[in-house]
């Protein structure tokens, strides 16, 4: 493979040009213990990508990314996959936005190829809805169509190749047998990690109880660590501190995010804590898309305030209507 061909596969090594620049890379005690540390750099949030000048070190950074997936097909951990998934899918977004040239490449790699129409980007609608983040800004009926085609700027445009990258990372194979290299870097990953790890996140701050229908289903998508958008996190944040929660059990709350940052989310909850934020109204809510039950109470708090009966009527409804959808 050319020199620069080698050099994208290391920005992108889920591309086809990694597979490629690999095919030939026999799996080493060194490059599971890479793969270990890519790992680890994306439960900790970070996305500096390992500074690599030689070819086989090229080549090893991206055999690495290759090994962290087969370990994390051993281990079958959907917090540590969805991490890693986010934290690759981030740095390929950062890639691409200090190399332009690149966008294009990676974006058809996924199906995503826009039309350039009078100084409009447009991208067909069912690759826009395959890859839309769940955002309110994404929203199609915020979006302008014209003839099954969807308006999109060049930053959504990376946006979108990385929610694809996201996806992409995310889809990995159950590996039943791997290589015993694999299993013995799957252990250390695992002893490496917090002894504190299966008591973290939301089951250990919060127990079950009675929650407006809309907070559960929130609630209930942090547990299974599925991203959820701003104005859910939002939300759920100035509900937490309605209800009494202070700020370090908010945080611990939002760590089973898969792309929770202590920093960042620090910085955000005391942000709405300072700010006196109060919690959105039911009507607010319905136009962040998270209204589930159509509870007709004015606001989430009110919930705590109705009767049995009226709560136990709401949530048969929910179930019902989740039970039309997934019929």
């Amino acid at each position: 493979m050319e020199k620069g061909g080698l050099n994208f596969a290391v920005r992108y090594p889920f591309s086809e040009d990694a597979k490629k620049a690999i095919a030939d890379i026999q799996l080493t005690e060194r490059i599971a213990d890479l793969a270990v540390e890519r790992i680890k750099k994306a439960l900790a949030g970070e996305m500096r990508a390992r500074a690599v000048l030689h070819e086989s070190d090229k080549e090893e950074e991206i055999a690495s990314f290759a090994a962290a997936r087969m370990i994390l097909g051993y281990l079958r951990n959907p917090f540590l996959t969805s991490r890693f998934a986010v934290n690759e899918a981030k740095i390929a977004h950062n890639w691409l936005d200090r190399n332009e040239n690149d966008v294009e490449a990676v974006a058809r790699s996924f199906g995503i190829e826009t039309t350039d129409r009078k100084g409009r980007m447009l991208l067909r609608l069912p690759v826009y809805l395959r890859y839309s983040p769940r955002s309110v800004d994404y929203r199609i009926t915020n979006r302008r169509l014209e003839d099954g085609m969807v308006d999109i700027t060049s930053h959504e445009k990376k946006r979108l190749t990385e929610e694809a990258v996201r996806k992409h990372v995310e889809r990995i194979p159950l590996v039943r047998d791997p290589p015993d290299v694999i299993k013995n870097a799957g252990e250390k990953l695992l002893e490496s990690l917090p002894k504190t790890q299966e008591a973290r996140g939301i089951g250990a701050v919060m127990k079950v109880e009675d929650h407006p229908p809309c907070v559960e289903r929130l609630l209930e998508s942090l547990r299974k660590h599925e991203n959820l958008n701003h104005q859910a996190r939002y939300y759920l944040a100035t509900y937490f501190m309605a209800i009494g929660m202070k700020d370090e059990t908010i945080m611990q709350a939002f760590s089973d995010a898969p792309d929770f940052n202590q920093k960042t989310t620090a910085y955000q909850v005391g942000q709405i804590r300072k700010k006196g934020y109060s919690v959105p109204s039911c009507a607010t809510v319905m136009t962040y898309g998270l209204c589930c039950a159509v509870c007709r109470i004015g606001s989430p708090l009110n919930w705590h305030t109705l009767g049995k009966e009226r709560k136990d009527v709401i949530k048969e409804q929910v179930a019902a209507r989740t039970e039309e959808r997934t019929a």
